[in-house]
């Protein structure tokens, strides 16, 4: 996931980064406050190809862009947890999963992008941006109408191309349960204050439409798992692993 430049100096230790591993063994497990989703049933979502910034020395690997989706202007796409009320502001995917549980990863991982909406509070009434990403595993099985055309339409080039019809619900596993933690962006400059809610729940899509997406990113787009350190991850009460 990327954002605005770090306000993490150049050349500093990294702290609170992302992605992690999570080991639900060793997460606190209580009741969260649900994540509830009110999308349209469906939208046409303008794709286009992100080319990857120029590589500076802070940076820990080689990037090579990802395909990012936004819905159109004004369209109601929100995400309220608690009484924080969040805007889709972007999906894109990552090959393989940057995050893994109990050490396992997948072949696709999905970001959905909301930004923090003034009605919800939070720094984002003061100008600034307070991001929270909903993670989503993706692994080969039937095929999902509206992800496989997503993944089968990516593409790179300079100019942006639209898929309608999406139904962003089907992007999403019917059970919402998450882990939660505090982190960073996962693309230079990995921008820290960034809050991930990962849904251990994967969705599928065709083994055709993920091998096209991946295809496109011959050495991956995945920054490697990063230390945890003392943060603790919440997690649901029920546990899947």
């Amino acid at each position: 996931m990327s954002l605005a430049p770090s306000e993490q100096p150049s050349g500093t230790a990294p702290r609170s980064q992302s992605p992690v591993d999570i080991r639900p063994s060793a997460t606190d497990v209580s009741a969260l406050p649900p994540l509830r989703l009110h999308h349209p049933a469906r939208l046409t979502l303008r794709l286009r190809f992100e080319r990857p910034g120029r590589h500076r020395p802070d940076c820990d690997r080689p990037e090579e862009g990802t395909v990012a989706a936004e819905p159109p202007p004004g369209q109601e796409c929100l995400m309220s947890v608690g009484g924080a009320v969040h805007r889709l502001e972007q999906i894109h995917w990552h090959t393989p999963s940057e995050h893994t549980v109990g050490g396992v990863g997948f072949p696709l991982e999905q970001h959905l992008k909301y930004v923090r909406t003034a009605e919800g509070g939070g720094a984002a009434g003061k100008g600034a941006k307070e991001y929270a990403v909903l993670v989503v595993f993706v692994h080969p099985g039937e095929a999902d109408d509206s992800l496989d055309r997503l993944l089968h339409s990516a593409r790179r080039g300079e100019d942006p191309w639209d898929v309608p019809g999406v139904e962003l619900d089907a992007l999403l596993p019917s059970c919402t349960e998450s882990y939660r933690y505090l982190g960073s962006t996962t693309t230079c400059p990995y921008t820290t204050g960034v809050r991930w809610m990962v849904l251990p729940h994967p969705v599928q899509a065709s083994a055709a439409a993920l091998e096209h997406y991946r295809s496109l990113f011959p050495q991956g787009s995945a920054r490697e798992v990063q230390p945890l350190g003392d943060r603790r991850i919440a997690g649901d009460r029920h546990r899947w692993w």
